[in-house]
């Protein structure tokens, strides 16, 4: 089973696999028995554990504190590890940040950065547009 889930604070064990997309920040503070896919444009903070493994996909953002079982992927998305991996941190076409502090017990495949990332850019909001002109006289 796969849940779906647009931002908020999640403090539970899920079985099966959890899905975010935003347009909410989620902070993950309990244990998904499965894999935890963050997309389109969702921040994720994962304090809690995943047991599966762990993607960054397409514009997503994670931020890792916790501990995740299998591989952390960046799969076109940002992932900033300062927990646990205890397979891969894998960098497919995203942007991976791993902390000094972290613990990676498999290897670190792909290009990572040496500071943290930035926040996702903000979409612009569209100009107001001008009042119409009033008639004159």
């Amino acid at each position: 089973m796969v849940r779906i889930f647009r931002g908020g604070v999640l403090d539970e064990r899920f079985e099966g696999g959890v899905v975010v997309i935003g347009p909410r920040p989620t902070q993950m503070i309990g244990l998904v028995r499965g894999d935890l896919f963050v997309r389109d444009g969702s921040v994720c903070e994962m304090t809690g554990m995943v047991t599966g493994n762990l993607l960054a996909e397409r514009t997503g953002k994670v931020v890792l504190k916790g501990l995740v079982n299998k591989d952390a992927k960046a799969v076109g998305g940002d992932l900033e590890v300062y927990g646990m991996v205890v397979g891969n941190v894998v960098n497919e076409g995203g942007r991976v940040y791993v902390d000094k502090q972290a613990l990676v017990k498999g290897k670190v495949i792909g290009g990572v950065t040496d500071a943290p990332l930035p926040p996702p850019a903000k979409t612009p909001a569209p100009a107001p547009s001008a009042p119409p002109p009033s008639p004159s006289g």
